[in-house]
């Protein structure tokens, strides 16, 4: 078994116990939020997202496997209904990767200091325009590891690939962007 927290609850769950499901939405939920929030652009849609995940795992505890980390697994299951979500053709329409959230995930969303707001106000707009000359592997690679600050190997678990190749699609996504950001600051 796991040592980390979430893996624990889960088997515990796994084994009938209703409190450690509270425990497990009341520890992932804020988190499943926010990454549904970077690929709708709308907090309630990314409830919505976040419930119906949550009701996934209910549904399908008895398919995770302990000896993986439940958190991967949990990831794994959000990721692909926000893709599926963003696949209908009616929020294909309202949601173009240039309106991306492309906050840190640990950014504040309320107040602040006027210089973040400066920042913010310049320098995340800059990004999203930049981004949009990534591909759309390295725009999720960048935007897992980068904004959301998910750890690399868990990164390439949740986006189905290997290691390597993470790293080299992030190292590629990064060196672009730079490239990118140059010229648009060039353009100032």
């Amino acid at each position: 078994m796991r040592d980390d927290i979430e893996s624990q609850l889960a088997v515990e769950f796994q084994g009938g116990d209703r409190g450690s499901f509270k425990r497990l939405v009341e520890t992932m939920t804020r988190p499943l939020i926010a990454m549904g929030y970077r690929y709708t652009r709308n907090w309630e849609t990314a409830r919505d997202i976040c419930q119906d995940t949550w009701i996934k795992v209910y549904e399908r505890i008895h398919q995770y496997d302990p000896a993986r980390p439940f958190k991967t697994w949990v990831l794994t299951i959000h990721r692909n209904h926000c893709l599926s979500h963003l696949r209908k053709a009616a929020v294909r329409r309202e949601i173009s990767t240039a309106e991306l959230d492309c906050r840190p995930a640990d950014s504040p969303a309320g107040d602040s200091d006027p210089s973040e707001d400066l920042h913010r106000r310049e320098f995340w707009p800059r990004l999203r325009k930049a981004m949009t000359g990534l591909t759309e592997s390295q725009r999720r690679v960048f935007a897992h590891v980068e904004l959301e600050q998910i750890d690399q190997e868990e990164a390439a678990r949740v986006l189905g690939m290997k290691y390597s190749t993470l790293r080299t699609t992030l190292h590629q996504a990064r060196k672009r962007l730079a490239g990118i950001l140059l010229k648009l600051e060039d353009e100032r």
